[in-house]
């Protein structure tokens, strides 16, 4: 999957590059770099499928089905009596390279050679596809030599360059009378001795067979075979390919039509007449010397072996028999067709040592020499080739000389000495198929990706833009896949030896995953992380993504159940909620309410959460709703801030049924003050709409007041409209409905567990606003630094030494944090910290509660700023919900007082019910707020008496 990806991207650059290469040349050739990084990926990517992955599997299955089709060997007369025949020669050949029980090394060599034949291969087919195959294109006959023989019937003596035509038109001619071919015919033996040593190279030696045949050379074609199918040891989908046509010719026995048919494709095939004539391996070894004495007989031809056909010819017949002597001259400056004839040379030793004597080879250089092939007849003592060439065996002395011993010699010796300056893929290629997975990561991968300063890093958390981001991704990609692939996870697998590692490339990815948008991939590596890491990681970026639109969200979730489930561990449920958590958190102090509330949509896309959704919106309706101060109220026409957002929560934020839903799956406290907080803002909302009704008639009266310039006031300037005095009903019912319930945030079905005594701590980050509204608070006249030190020293001093704690320090400077409203000018985080038992815990938490609420009113004694309230939180549910009835309490009832006043009627319903002591509504005022009622308490005794 990865490999095609690669190359599909690196054709698509490709493609682009070239439209841009005139217009935009520098833009074009970084396309091709990108371009060449990815094929050089790809290969890398097809080395661990062929070595690790479903290749090898795949090896494994055919060499089972190897072994069941010798045990299925027909005897004679298609199976009916005699003994078992032995086993054909091409079927040892792939049992030879596939045992990978009695042989692992030879196993390892075969998805080596697979590997890179599969590069070659697959490089022919994309040129193929393109286009740009010309060498592959050949007519019929096209290399037939007849140029050259209507030339010399001519009477042509030489070819334009002035060497003499060849009139020997047998094979070997040219070769042998030093002469040259017409111009047309040497060009076409160029492009087919290229042709045939790329199509040898990628295992395809039956299509380099049939190639020479449709051009006119068919002793070529015998020669590439021995005239019986011999060749290299198949591997890949080569020998599976071969193994499927024996499989049909052992099914064609038992059908007769299908035997007639098989039996007519045997009559062109030279592997079945090789194995009829009961020859052997010696014939095959004869045939592989012959080619190794063709190939150096090509190769020291003076002048003509620096051609370029006797080049890929001398090339193609090394390959055969795998003498690297003739085979390396044409793999100049090719990675992977040098490493490839290294390996093909040392595989096909180790399978003729098998097919030859039936033993493993141990070791290279304990490999005997072949025995001699022919007998040595007097004709044959007396050829001069017996004293060039040798006896006529194979292997010979020479070849296993020249031939490394291991995969380790080839690698870490041979191929450094031809290639000292390979790219990382080489790198990577080359560890892997030595095994060397820690050394790989540890030494190489960590060092691409990473800066210097984070390498040695305990931390597996970053925060850096990788240093290659390719490099980075396929890092990525292939630890996740070796994991799954290496016996025990190859030490990626969780307390293994590069768990840690693993998680610190991972998260790396993420990181550029998120910074890059790419959120759609996010939850499919994230997934992968060790768990803290993992919750860690994926609630930061749900972080990021607060700002987005609910349908982003949706999406977001969408793409991530793809990947994770709801509950258990790492699941949708713990991410949010600790996400959730984050958000009202207030060690961050930079983060405000509006961003409380983004982050409550991340709870809010599907309905498993709801329950979650619930919890936080208590959580931020607390902090909301503590803005919601008697003066905050007086300094507004319009509901405080805290207020809008809360009702924003309730009504838009929330699902409808998402208080069912949390009270039936385990938030039913929350559930509960969720209805509290319902019960409050509907009365703040009968409020307002009274107070919109009010300020219209009253801006009528005034009106009529002030166009009247009789001595008297008209009879119907002062009256309180139906309309009025219904909307003010409401209000007041409505609030005393609130304050008879007695149980407003302050009933045990709001707590699910029993609270625990101990420390308590109630703490509140807000913005300092100066009392006089008309001298806004800045950094030239107020100080920050001074305001939580007074704000200290004036919480202090409403408790007895050593009852309570009492802190107050700066949580943003004055333009610390320009983007967030909230920040502009400035923060304090005030802490009340005590501790308490049973007995004084309700005395204890409401003096807290209390002091703390004055603080919020800027009513302590000499107190210069009110707070407005950004942030509220403490180690008890049951204190923070005093608080908020200290606050909220008196605001609304202050608020109902004025409807009651300005009503006209004479009522004092609210101020009684505040005065008395069943309610215990008194204790949440403060001494400011106190004034303020007994001054409307006035007022409407003032009613009283006018009429």
């Amino acid at each position: 999957m990865f490999e095609d990806a690669c190359r599909l991207r690196a054709r698509e650059l490709r493609t682009r590059a070239e439209a841009r290469r005139r217009r935009a040349p520098s833009v074009a050739k970084r396309e091709v770099g990108e371009a060449e990084a990815l094929e050089r990926e790809a290969h890398s990517w097809s080395l661990i499928y062929h070595l690790l992955g479903d290749g090898a599997t795949v090896e494994r299955e055919s060499a089972e089905k190897e072994t069941e089709v010798l045990r299925a060997t027909p005897r004679e007369e298609g199976g009916t009596r005699g003994d078992f025949l032995p086993p054909p020669l091409r079927s040892r050949l792939r049992c030879a390279s596939r045992d990978e029980e009695r042989d692992p090394v030879t196993f390892r060599l075969n998805r080596i050679i697979a590997w890179l034949e599969a590069n070659s291969a697959s490089a022919l087919r994309r040129a193929e596809l393109d286009g740009t195959a010309y060498d592959g294109r050949f007519l019929r006959d096209e290399c037939d030599w007849r140029a050259t023989a209507d030339a010399i019937d001519a009477s042509a003596k030489c070819d334009p360059d002035g060497n003499p035509l060849s009139t020997s038109l047998d094979p070997d001619g040219p070769m042998r009378t030093k002469s040259a071919l017409h111009p047309s015919n040497a060009d076409a033996e160029v492009r087919l001795c290229e042709r045939l040593w790329k199509l040898i190279r990628a295992g395809s030696v039956q299509e380099a067979r049939d190639l020479c045949s449709k051009v006119g050379q068919h002793w070529r074609a015998a020669s590439l075979g021995g005239a019986s199918g011999w060749g290299p040891a198949p591997v890949g989908s080569t020998a599976d390919e071969e193994l499927e046509r024996d499989i049909r010719k052992l099914l064609a026995l038992r059908d007769e039509d299908a035997l007639a048919a098989q039996n007519e494709v045997d009559l062109n095939d030279d592997a079945t007449a090789a194995e009829c004539d009961g020859i052997g391996t010696a014939r095959r070894a004869l045939w592989k010397w012959t080619c190794m004495v063709a190939a150096r007989h090509i190769d020291k031809a003076g002048k003509l072996s620096q051609t370029p056909a006797a080049k890929y010819e001398a090339s193609v017949y090394g390959a055969l028999c795998g003498d690297l002597q003739t085979m390396l001259a044409v793999c100049e400056g090719d990675w992977e067709s040098t490493a490839w004839a290294y390996t093909r040379a040392l595989f096909d030793l180790r399978v003729d040592a098998v097919v030859n004597t039936g033993k493993v080879l141990d070791d290279v250089s304990n490999f005997e020499p072949g025995e001699v092939v022919r007998d040595p007849t007097e004709l044959e003592t007396t050829d001069d080739a017996v004293d060039r060439l040798g006896e006529p065996r194979w292997p010979t002395r020479d070849v296993i000389n020249a031939t490394p011993k291991t995969v380790e010699e080839i690698l870490l010796v041979k191929m450094p000495e031809r290639f000292p300056d390979a790219d990382a893929h080489r790198t990577v290629q080359t560890h892997l198929i030595l095994g060397k997975m820690k050394e790989l990561l540890l030494d190489h991968m960590m060092r691409w990706i990473f800066p210097e300063d984070e390498l040695d890093s305990n931390v597996e958390r970053v925060s850096s833009e990788p240093l290659d981001i390719g490099l980075t991704r396929f890092t990525a990609h292939a630890l996740l896949f070796l994991e799954s692939l290496l016996p025990e996870g190859g030490g990626l697998s969780p307390g293994g030896e590069l768990y840690f590692h693993l998680n610190k490339v991972l998260n790396l990815y993420v990181v550029h995953l998120i910074a890059n948008k790419r959120y759609a991939l996010v939850p499919a590596y994230v997934v992968h992380l060790r768990h803290p890491l993992l919750i860690e990681t994926y609630a930061n970026f749900l972080d990021l993504l607060a700002p987005a639109v609910l349908s982003r969200k949706t999406l977001c979730y969408a793409e991530a159940a793809l990947w994770m489930e709801i509950e258990g561990p790492g699941g949708w449920r713990e991410i949010v909620t600790r996400a959730l958590s984050d958000s009202t958190s207030l060690v961050n102090v930079h983060r405000g309410p509006e961003y409380r509330r983004l982050m409550l949509q991340w709870a809010c896309v599907t309905s498993e959460m709801y329950p979650e959704a619930v919890k936080h919106a208590c959580l931020l309706l607390r902090q909301l709703m503590c803005q919601r101060t008697s003066i905050g109220v007086f300094a507004n026409d319009a509901p405080v801030d805290g207020e809008l957002r809360a009702r924003v929560i309730l009504l838009e934020e929330l699902p409808e049924v998402a208080q069912e839903e949390a009270r039936a799956n385990g938030a039913a406290a929350a559930a509960a003050e969720l209805a509290d907080w319902a019960r409050y803002l509907a009365a703040t909302e009968a409020i307002s709409q009274w107070k919109q009704v009010w300020s219209v008639n009253e801006s009528r009266r005034l009106d009529v007041a002030a166009q009247n310039t009789r001595p008297y006031a008209p009879n119907s300037a002062g009256e309180v409209t139906e309309d009025e005095l219904a909307k003010a009903r409401v209000a007041i019912d409505a609030v005393v409905a609130l304050l008879r319930s007695e149980n407003w945030l302050d009933d045990e079905a709001l707590y699910d567990d029993m609270e625990q005594t101990g420390d308590a701590t109630l703490r509140v980050v807000a913005i300092p606003v100066a009392k006089a509204f008309d001298d806004p608070l800045t950094s030239a006249n107020m100080s920050i630094e001074q305001i939580a030190r007074d704000l200290e020293t004036l919480l202090g001093s409403k408790f007895a030494q050593g009852v309570v704690e009492v802190s107050a320090t700066v949580g943003i400077t004055p333009g610390e944090c320009p983007a967030r409203v909230e920040g502009e000018y400035g923060q304090v985080v005030v802490q009340i910290s005590t501790e308490c038992n049973d007995e004084d815990r309700a005395s204890l938490y409401q003096d807290v509660s209390l002091a703390m609420a004055d603080c919020v009113k800027g009513d302590l004694p000499g107190q210069e700023v009110t707070l407005d309230v950004q942030s509220v939180g403490g180690s008890s549910e049951t204190l923070v919900h005093a608080l908020c009835r200290a606050i909220c309490v008196p605001s609304l009832v202050i608020q109902a007082a004025q409807v009651e006043a300005a009503t006209r009627t004479g009522t004092t319903q609210i101020i009684e019910m505040t005065a008395d002591p069943k309610f215990g509504v008194h204790k949440y005022f403060a001494p400011t707020e106190l004034r303020w009622l007994l001054e409307l308490g006035r007022e409407i005794g003032l009613t009283i008496l006018d009429k």
